[in-house]
């Protein structure tokens, strides 16, 4: 103690002067508009860094929560869009329901590629579900157990989607090459039907798999091949399959009457 009183004492005048300026300063800063300003200037700039660190800190670690805010809020605009664009497919206003999950692995170097997602049987996943997100399709769940599921991927050679212009109803089948994971092929387009790079393409509807209306991408490229009535066509999709993270999985009210309808009309 006695060490600290004679350092204030041998110190006195600076301390003095350090306290009458730091007492100016508040005074200016709080009488004098323009001084205000630049005190309020300088503070925010030295403690700005502070300031965003501590920030970061807590958004790290309120991140989860957040995410999986933003799911349910997905899950919802998701379930509330594909009902609506479906209304007429739907029995005594059965809503269409999607169930959200993550992606554990995704190939997309292989011809014949497969998505495995975090939710199983038990989670209300099952096979002949179609996944998709809010950029389109993503693939169709092929085998599931209690906590996983594998799905055939949309970049798979032996998988096709029935899908259509969105301007009008000329249907074709959407299925991938095996070239970039960014582009599809689009056949069996009549060449009646009016089309222009540019025009969207979505899911026709056509099977308990997808609803119709869910987008899938934009026309890129138009050929018109010799001898053929139907044009071939490129489809860039909206979707980056290689950077996938969190999908839904549609619940299709109707599938099973749809199914039953298809089966019927195979046998007639």
């Amino acid at each position: 103690m006695q060490k600290l009183l004679n350092s204030i004492l041998r110190n006195g005048t600076l301390l003095l002067f350090i306290f009458l300026f730091g007492l100016t300063l508040v005074l200016i800063s709080k009488h004098q508009h323009y001084q205000r300003n630049k005190f309020l200037a300088l503070n925010n700039m030295i403690t700005a860094p502070f300031f965003t660190a501590r920030n970061q800190l807590f958004s790290y670690v309120k991140l989860r929560g957040h995410n999986q805010q933003l799911l349910k809020e997905n899950q919802y605009l998701l379930e509330q869009l594909t009902t609506s664009q479906n209304s007429a497919l739907l029995l005594d206003s059965l809503p269409f329901k999607v169930i959200p999950a993550q992606v554990i692995r995704n190939s997309t170097q292989l011809n014949y590629n497969f998505i495995t997602i975090n939710k199983g049987g038990k989670d209300g996943i099952q096979r002949e579900m179609g996944l998709v997100t809010s950029k389109g399709v993503v693939g169709v769940v092929n085998n599931t157990n209690n906590k996983v599921s594998s799905v055939i991927s949309l970049l798979n050679k032996s998988f096709r989607i029935n899908a259509k212009l969105k301007s009008s109803n000329h249907f074709g089948s959407l299925y991938w090459e095996g070239d970039s994971p960014l582009k599809m092929a689009l056949s069996d387009i009549p060449l009646a039907a009016n089309i222009s790079v540019g025009d969207t393409i979505v899911t026709g509807g056509m099977s308990a798999v997808f609803p119709a209306e869910i987008i899938l991408g934009v026309v890129s490229n138009i050929e018109v091949p010799i001898n053929d009535n139907y044009y071939d066509l490129t489809v860039s999709l909206f979707e980056d399959l290689t950077n996938l993270n969190h999908v839904y999985a549609v619940v299709f009210p109707t599938a099973a009457l749809i199914q039953e309808m298809k089966n019927g009309s195979n046998n007639e």
